[in-house]
């Protein structure tokens, strides 16, 4: 007997979704003389590829305004840090949900050891409502989200970063530096500890 489940990646650029398939095929196993049935699942990933930034390039400037607070934020804001990790997150993303506690748990541990952080959502309040600025403001309280939560209305950010699903992750050795993981913008293991 096979099972198919079907789960959703946010599309951040259009507005839309990307289907991404779970199959699942329940397999007979015998132990002590019982047969029991185990499900194993096969994960594909979204059927939309990150455009992302190359490795090597150097962190979009941004302006955006945090809900929470109505602070404006900048990517000039971030320089002090020796590192930057920008996400592209949303609050109705299934896998952002699953992941909120974790995200900020980590965020948490990195920021006290120097790395800046912010979260930006570029999905559209017209399509999303849940995506928009209001709700933004409760989950950062609600979570206590320890970095920025900013909002992209115009998707203009997204699309400079070349971000188009929820979650999305670009590390940068400094704001203005190169992005990391590449050539000579590799961290060293004690420059965030």
């Amino acid at each position: 007997m096979a099972v198919s489940l079907t789960s959703f990646l946010c599309n951040t650029t259009n507005n839309t979704l990307s289907s991404s398939i779970i199959s699942g095929r329940l397999v007979p196993r015998k132990s002590n003389s019982k047969t029991k049935k185990v499900v194993s699942y096969v994960v594909r990933a979204a059927r939309i590829e990150s455009k992302g930034v190359s490795l090597g390039s150097r962190a979009p400037h941004f302006q955006l305004e945090e809900p929470l607070t109505g602070n404006k934020w900048k990517l000039d804001d971030f320089e002090p840090y020796p590192a930057l990790l920008v996400m592209f997150i949303c609050n109705h993303c299934p896998f952002v949900k699953h992941l909120k506690k974790d995200i900020v748990k980590l965020s948490n541990i990195y920021m006290e050891k120097g790395l800046g952080v912010v979260a930006i959502s570029s999905n559209s309040a017209v399509t999303h409502p849940q995506d928009g600025p209001d709700f933004m403001a409760e989950d950062a309280r609600l979570l206590n989200y320890p970095f920025p939560y900013l909002y992209d209305h115009s998707q203009d950010v997204a699309k400079d970063f070349g971000a188009v699903c929820t979650p999305e992750f670009f590390l940068f050795k400094k704001p203005h530096s190169k992005m990391g993981l590449s050539g000579d913008s590799v961290m060293g293991e004690n420059e965030l500890g």
